[in-house]
């Protein structure tokens, strides 16, 4: 089977040279890259058409930008291959991403993969985040893993499995619905899309190997790129937040990750929302505005039915705060809250 490999393009000239030779040195050869230029401003566009025209099995497609989301969707429509996996476009892969991602789906009937995959910053500095499990799940098993592993875990601090698109490799079919979940995002709609394919998938691999390396870039060397827009703070965030974890419950059908997508949302609540907007040094008075009208939402409201969040004193004080409506309590804890290196990371 041949596979698509996925990548949309936006103003990360600086890293794409070193993100497609990677591909280029892979050991398994049946691919195709479709690069989807998504209204580049820089010379991506022309990077691209460069390895388009030194190497047939690269493909390219020049668009307007509408988002990462929609270009993934266009990448998707231009490809053939019967297996799909996604990079980004400043991200590297190890030479035999495509070999062992593959391995299971051809030799196993597997239709969902996912890898290990490092954080390394433009220093050269490296991060391993840990995960609890690796092996093939499906029927029961694969339940049970959405239930209780998927999502974060207070007590060892760790993930089931990486919510991102990027690592992954599926089946055309699984992946055809998968990128519509995120329509009209501009954040999150890679999970609701892996979130799909896990959801509906009969058959998981998780291959150990750290396979895929997420490049950690400063914001400032690349303020207009696509990849750094989610480092920054602007209110339209609460807003694609909403919407994200709506849409997961909405995908949720018979409710086994229900706690899962609570805990969540809160660290996305807390690490999304509160770390940026105490990197903006937003006022006592915007937060309380911007605060007060997301907790009035529907869904914010059954959001809030439960006692504690479950992730800890520490989170639960936050958790309370913004439950009784304590704003000014709240502003505090976000102002002073700097960030620790690991949640950096997440």
């Amino acid at each position: 089977m041949m596979i698509s490999i996925l990548i949309p393009v936006y103003n990360t000239e600086k890293y794409l040279r070193t993100c497609l030779d990677s591909i280029i040195n892979q050991t398994f050869t049946d691919f195709e890259t479709v690069l989807v230029n998504d209204g580049s401003t820089d010379g991506s566009g022309k990077i691209c058409d460069e390895y388009a025209q030194k190497d047939s099995r690269f493909v390219v497609v020049h668009k307007q930008n509408e988002g990462v989301a929609k270009a993934r969707l266009t990448a998707f429509e231009h490809s053939k291959g019967e297996l799909i996996t996604f990079i980004d476009s400043d991200d590297i892969v190890l030479p035999d991403y495509l070999q062992k991602l593959s391995k299971p789906i051809l030799e196993e009937n597997a239709d969902y993969v996912a890898c290990g995959f490092s954080y390394v910053h433009d220093s050269g500095a490296q991060s391993f985040p840990k995960f609890r499990f690796s092996g093939s799940f499906e029927s029961e098993q694969l339940t049970i893993f959405i239930k209780n592993n998927y999502f974060y875990d207070s007590k060892s601090k760790e993930w089931g499995m990486s919510w991102l698109l990027c690592s992954k490799m599926a089946k055309r079919n699984l992946v055809s619905e998968a990128l519509k979940q995120g329509k009209g995002l501009w954040f999150g709609e890679d999970q609701l899309g892996s979130f799909y394919m896990l959801y509906n998938c009969k058959k998981l691999v998780i291959v150990p190997e750290r396979l895929y390396n997420y490049m950690l870039h400063d914001v400032q060397a690349s303020p207009d790129s696509e990849v750094q827009a989610s480092k920054r703070y602007n209110e339209g965030l609460w807003d694609s937040l909403l919407k994200m974890f709506e849409r997961y419950t909405q995908l949720d059908t018979q409710n086994i990750a229900t706690k899962g997508i609570r805990k969540r949302t809160w660290i996305y609540i807390n690490q999304t929302i509160f770390n940026k907007m105490s990197r903006v040094g937003i006022s006592k008075s915007e937060f309380t505005r911007q605060i007060s009208k997301v907790r009035g939402t529907p869904f914010m409201k059954e959001y809030f039915s439960p006692l504690s969040i479950g992730l800890g004193l520490k989170e639960n004080i936050k958790y309370w705060l913004l439950k009784m409506k304590l704003y000014s309590l709240l502003y505090k804890l976000v102002e002073r809250h700097l960030p620790s290196k690991s949640e950096k990371l997440q």
